[in-house]
């Protein structure tokens, strides 16, 4: 039995987390035991496929499992967009290609549909809300990004809606930015709250465990997986561990390993908020594919997210939480200057893999081995519908969605270590230096 060599290590300064209301985890896995179906991972991906699993098999046992509490994960780590299209242009030919990208945002509707129907079926209360997002610029090479994406969404018959300077500050109540696009197709929620919800809701043949890292694997089938305090065997595994699949032994010099982090201020008091006027909620997405995220939140508090890092063991923690809290503080006093007294109580980090070359590791790994892993950025939508389909799958289900999916590329070979940390953080820092004052 070969030992996991990649383990999560999150902290507890996950403000989506630390700020919902105390739940009884599930137990940890205990005993030896055996199940039709394990499904590694408890993010958007893994409760989307043991869900879709305990739909298609009703009969069949399916055991889920999670290193961490549910939603102090990567899943409840994100900006919380549930996105149709991408945040930013990630390449200029886009829009060249528009059955391609039609093909993507398809995917993602596709998501956001399974979530929705888990949301209203469950009376899920994480803040679910159609809101979109404003993509917006503050400089004059912001602005030419903004006039790229609208070329493409033009390219592809995508709605969007243009807002100048003063109807920009009009909204977002801060004199910050100089123009702004606002696309309608994405859900706002808050992530943890969602993955806490999904968990809580899944069909009666599906058993999650918490707080159950696998730390032995011998791949069969069948297939024996070690934690702490148990075991378990299956002739079926599906993973849905992104940011830990390499220490499975998959896709091995294949996945760059990423940190992304955000923080979060406390509430803002009632005259706080009346300082800035505008909407009381809203997301904006930068323009520069390197700047900042901001999301001013339902219970008062600021979003503040920008920044990411390499790191081979996927931590969150240590010197590049500090590093990113001074960038975030920076990023936040430029864009609320009246506020420079509230501070930050959550400064957090989220493991995740992402591939050179933007394709997901999706599909059959192996005898009797599922994955549905390396969403590249999209991992609520992306993720929810990939869980979904790579349950489809595994059950001889066929759709156009997962022929979309089967028919992509999988993870280039990337350049040895330590080039390829090198590499990746000299890239980072260079587009933080376009980004100029869009971080």
């Amino acid at each position: 039995m070969a030992a996991v060599s990649l383990l999560p290590r999150n902290d507890r300064n996950n403000g989506w987390f630390e700020t919902l209301p105390p739940r009884l985890p599930n137990a940890p896995l205990a005993g030896d035991v055996g199940a039709d179906v394990v499904v590694v991972g408890a993010g958007f991906t893994g409760l989307t496929a043991a869900r879709r699993l305990g739909e298609l098999r009703p009969d069949a046992s399916v055991l889920l499992l999670e290193a961490d509490l549910v939603g102090n994960g990567a899943a409840g780590r994100s900006s919380g967009f549930a996105i149709d299209h991408a945040h930013n242009l990630r390449a200029k030919g886009f829009g060249d290609t528009a059955e391609h990208e039609r093909r993507q945002i398809a995917l993602n509707r596709a998501g956001q549909a399974y979530l929705e129907a888990a949301v209203v079926d469950h009376d899920v209360d994480c803040g679910w809300a159609w809101a979109g997002k404003t993509h917006a610029a503050c400089t004059d090479r912001g602005a030419r990004h903004l006039d790229h994406f609208t070329a493409s969404l033009d390219h592809i018959d995508e709605a969007y809606e243009v807002f100048d300077e003063a109807a920009t500050v009009d909204r977002l109540g801060i004199d910050f930015y100089t123009r702004s696009v606002h696309t309608p197709g994405t859900v706002q929620m808050q992530p943890a709250a969602l993955v806490r919800g999904l968990a809580d809701h899944l069909p009666s043949n599906v058993t999650l465990h918490e707080q159950s890292p696998v730390v032995d694997l011998d791949f069969g089938p069948p297939h024996l997986l070690r934690t702490d305090a148990g075991s378990v065997r299956t002739p079926e595994l599906v993973l849905a561990n992104n940011g830990f699949a390499e220490g499975f032994g998959i896709a091995r010099g294949r996945l760059v390993p990423v940190v992304t982090w955000g923080s979060m201020t406390r509430p803002l008091t009632d005259e706080e908020s009346a300082s800035i006027g505008g909407d009381r909620t809203w997301g904006v997405i930068p323009a520069d594919p390197s700047g900042t995220t901001v999301r001013r939140l339902a219970d008062g508090r600021i979003l503040v997210r920008n920044v990411y890092s390499y790191s081979r063991r996927s931590r969150v923690d240590g010197r590049q939480r500090e590093r990113a809290g001074r960038a975030h503080r920076r990023s936040f006093e430029r864009r609320f200057p009246g506020l420079t007294h509230v501070p930050f109580e959550y400064t957090w980090g989220g493991a995740l893999s992402m591939a050179r070359n933007g394709q997901p590791l999706f599909g059959e790994l192996g005898p009797g081995v599922h994955g549905a892993l390396v969403h590249n950025g999209t991992g609520i939508s992306r993720g929810a519908v990939c869980g979904k389909l790579v349950a489809e799958l595994a059950c001889g289900e066929g759709s156009d969605l997962l022929d979309a999916m089967l028919a992509m590329g999988r993870p280039n070979r990337n350049v040895p270590s330590p080039v390829i940390g090198w590499g990746v953080r000299m890239y980072a820092r260079r587009l933080q230096l376009q980004a100029g004052r869009e971080m």
